[in-house]
This record gives C-alpha cells, structure tokens and sequence, in this order.
C-alpha cells in the first residue's frame, strides 16, 4: 500500500483547527482513496458521501439539515471527519458548503476532494473566503512507495547550508531502494499505473489519461470546441520540456493564433497535466516577461531520457515547494535562472521571494555544471546537481556538490 505524506500534515489541528480542508489535484492521483483510508483509520468510513451518487443529493433535498444530525449524533469531544466528493459539481455548492460549515465548524474536520475544477471554480466566488485551507496531492515519490519518511525535511533552510545537506544526503543507504526507484522513472507518479508496474497496462493507461485530459475535463471546465488542437498541443510539448517555451514556435507548428496557443496552455495547467515555472530575476517584472519552462506531472510523457530525468527533478522540486509552502514554514517556489550569456540553471529554490539554492538535474553528467558555479559564485547560494547515477555525494569548491537522485527523492520526497 502507498502512504502519502500528505496525511501527516493534512490534518494538523494547529494549522486546520476550525477549517474545511479543500484537497485537489491531477485526476487518478488517488485524491479519493487517501479520503477513505483517512475514514477507515477513524473508524467512519460511512461518513464518505460523493456527489456525483443520486443517494447523496436525494438526502440532502430531503433533509438540508442530514450532514448536521449526523454529526451531532457521532460527535463526542472530537471533531467529526466527514468527506464529500466532487461536491463542486453540484449548483449552488459553495452555499452548501457554507451552510454545513457555520452550523458544525467546532465539531467537525470537513475534507472537500475533487478534481482540478475544484481549484478552478474555488476562485470565481469568494463566499468560502476564510473558510477553507487548499491542498494539493501530486505524484507519488519515492518516500511514499515504500512508506519511509525519515528523511523527509520539514524546513526548506536546511538548503542554505551545504555541510547540512550533505550530511542529510549521505545519511540515506540508497541501496535499498533501486528496484522501486526505477519502477518509479518508469511508470511514473500516478498510483494505478505505478502499482500494476506493467507495461502493456501502462501503454494503454496513459493513451486513455491523455484522452480524458484532453476531451472530457477540457469539454466539461470549458467551452472550447476545436479539441483536436489541443490534442496536437499535448502531442508535440514533450519535445519543448527543458527549454524555455516559444509559443510564437508552436503558433507556427499549429497555426494557431497567440492568445489561442497561451489559453490552452493555461488550461492544461489548471487541468494538472502540465505545469509552468517562470526565470527568476531581482526584478519581479523582468521575470515575469521572460519566457516560462514547461514541464509535466507525468514525467514519463517525455521519451528523451536525459529530458525525463529533469521532468522528474522539476516534479520532485515543485511537490517539495508545495508541501513546504502548505505546512507554513515560508513560500517557496520553483524558478529557473538564466542571463544574457545563456548561461542557465535549471532550477531556483526560491524562499519567501529570495533565492535560496541552485539545482541541476544532469542525466548522467557528473563534471560540475560551469553555469551552476558561476551562478553559486554570483549569488552566494548553494549549488547541488543531481545525477541519475548510484554515486557517492561529493562537495567542490565554491559551496558546490554533486549528489545521487534517490537520495535527493529520499530527503525531498
């Protein structure tokens, strides 16, 4: 059984006390299983309800006031878990939320699970303002396969301190995890596929994830008609991950217009296909304009195998960015940097807006990245390049270190 670590932080009562808990992310991310497992530890598993069953809503038409007696029956010095499921689907849901939630806020933990369009619809209103924390659940790392998070860090400053860090890397025996490491680089982050480690399975998965991506959410979170175009979209941005993205070259590889190009983009992010990070630069709005790297949360939609590998890196960076940021230690983000020379480094940590280290993700390469020192050099920040290799962890001059990446997954999860 895979264990999230999002379950050991999801429900802290420091942070969620007297909150619903909104938990989004990719479809078949396995959003719906943790709600479960979450109940069956509790000891409630019928205090699930999904929205999308008749029964649910029949209830509810019945009785406005079910979800309020049910709590009042089980409540006994401890908030009640309740889940509903894809609740957001239903008219008028954030009035139905808002309702349940001032009548039995103190005696319940509400857990709201749903697909991308939870996120997106979140925004048009603002009723539940001040209600809700949102989470993220994303694809599953090494950690989670094998139910071990010792050394999993819970403070993004450890980074600012090479000896720290590598005192950290060195502490991981990566012996023990080749085999699921490499099912991982395999069948990537997404529990179904991961699970059945089969590769017919995973052919015909993935076909089938990419057509419900690209028709049915897109149909059903839009009204965009020319599906084949995104379609095409979805096909060829594999070869764009690593580079800075020109959508001017795909208005010319699709003959489609800008804005059309950008729209779509967009949505394939807000649908979790794809996400995007921007080069970081002292001034805000420089990097703004400058263009974004695109990468997706199922790393294995790109063949090259060195490209693979920096996908992989950029999602195990962005997770860790996102777990960091939903604990309430700081903000952090994930940027890339790159001047006028062409130097560049993958990626950027970047803590409460300042930069905080430098990564490379090198397939192979283990001669130091130049770029990676000079930008060190330049910013006074670690720099630690990750290699696909079983390697010993080795420090260089200039606060600069080569590490494996299974360790580097061990301790970022």
């Amino acid at each position: 059984m895979i264990t999230r670590i999002a379950r050991d932080y999801i429900f802290d009562p420091e942070i969620n006390t007297d909150k619903m808990i909104f938990l989004t992310g990719p479809r078949q991310i396995g959003k719906t299983t943790f709600a479960l497992e979450w109940l069956k530890e509790m000891k409630m598993e019928d205090m699930y309800f999904n929205w999308d069953n008749p029964s649910t809503i029949i209830q509810y038409k019945r009785n406005p006031l079910i979800f309020k007696n049910l709590i009042d029956e089980r409540y006994n010095d401890y908030p009640v878990p309740l889940v509903f499921d894809e609740i957001h689907k239903q008219k008028n849901w954030r009035d139905i939320l808002k309702g349940i939630y001032d009548i039995s806020k103190e005696k319940m933990m509400l857990l709201v699970t749903g697909s991308a369009r939870l996120g997106y619809f979140r925004k048009t209103g603002d009723s539940l303002i001040g209600r809700y924390f949102l989470y993220q659940l994303l694809p599953i790392g090494l950690p989670e396969i094998i139910s071990d998070f010792s050394y999993i860090i819970k403070d993004g400053s450890i980074f600012s301190s090479g000896d720290a860090f590598i005192r950290l890397i060195r502490s991981v025996n990566t012996k023990n995890y080749h085999d699921n490491y490499e099912r991982l680089m395999l069948y990537g982050g997404f529990p179904e596929p991961l699970s059945r480690s089969s590769k017919r399975f995973f052919t015909r998965w993935q076909r089938e994830y990419k057509t419900l991506i690209t028709k049915e959410e897109t149909r059903d979170l839009t009204k965009i008609s020319d599906l084949r175009g995104i379609e095409q979209l979805v096909e060829i941005l594999p070869e764009r991950v690593g580079s800075p993205l020109s959508i001017n070259s795909l208005c010319e590889d699709l003959s489609y217009h800008h804005a059309t190009i950008t729209n779509w983009i967009q949505i394939l992010s807000t649908l979790y296909l794809v996400f995007t990070i921007r080069p970081w630069h002292r001034s805000l709005t420089r990097s703004i304009k400058k263009e974004t790297k695109l990468y997706f949360f199922d790393w294995t939609n790109v063949k090259d195998r060195g490209f693979r590998f920096e996908n992989f890196i950029a999602v195990t960076l962005i997770k860790m960015a996102t777990r960091l940021t939903e604990t309430g230690v700081g903000v952090y983000e994930i940027m890339y940097i790159r001047d006028r020379e062409k130097r560049e480094v993958d990626f950027v940590l970047i803590e409460d807006g300042k930069p905080l280290a430098l990564f490379e993700a090198k397939e192979g390469e283990t001669s130091l990245s130049t770029s990676g020192r000079y930008f060190s050099e330049r910013l006074n920040i670690p720099f630690y390049q990750i290699v696909n290799r079983d390697i010993k962890p080795e420090e260089y001059k200039g606060n600069c270190y080569i590490i494996p990446s299974i360790a580097f997954n061990m301790v970022t999860g």
